[in-house]
């Protein structure tokens, strides 16, 4: 219960803090809550093989989706590639447009749950999945974009990702 109120009065500053920012981009970032410790690893993980991606109802082809995902990475540090790629790390980023899921699931352990939308911003969640095991998860929004060339869009899906990929070493102050 204490981790929950927690997590409330956290969530509750943010949003607070993100109404006095200028661009009105709002990111909260989540590890998952059973404990898998491999969230402490994630951009070691990520980086090995191609990384999986599922696009759930993006208003722009979801071809556009990822390579906004290889354009902010383009030395190939990480792999993307719809579906179940060639060199699978076993590990799926899933991007679903909209809110995040109603209720107490993510994405990994129920890709099709409806995500509410909200008129004129562009939210999104990423999940990093190993199975139906979430390992973090990001939730977005921002303004409304005008379609995959806004320069928006690009920025919207690569610093999801890369807040995605953070590596969550907060219990650990003397890891860099």
């Amino acid at each position: 219960m204490q981790k929950a109120w927690s997590a409330l009065i956290s969530l509750a500053g943010a949003v607070a803090l993100s109404a006095c920012s200028g661009d009105g981009v709002t990111t909260v970032r989540s590890k998952g809550g059973a404990t898998y410790s491999a969230g402490l690893y994630v951009q070691s993980l990520a980086q090995n093989g191609t990384n999986a991606v599922v696009v759930r109802n993006s208003p722009f082809p979801e071809e556009a989706v990822i390579e906004a995902l290889r354009a902010r990475y383009p030395g190939g540090q990480y792999r993307f590639a719809p579906g179940t790629p060639q060199g699978w790390n076993g590990y799926t980023v899933i991007i679903g447009f909209g809110g995040p899921p109603i209720g107490n699931q993510n994405l990994c352990q129920n890709p099709n749950q409806e995500q509410p939308s909200l008129p004129a911003r562009t939210t999104l969640v990423a999940n990093y999945c190993y199975g139906n095991r979430l390992l973090t998860e990001v939730v977005r929004r921002g303004p409304a974009v005008d379609g995959p060339d806004d320069p928006r869009f690009r920025e919207l899906i690569g610093q999801s990702i890369a807040e995605l990929f953070t590596n969550d070493t907060s219990q650990f102050p003397d890891i860099p």
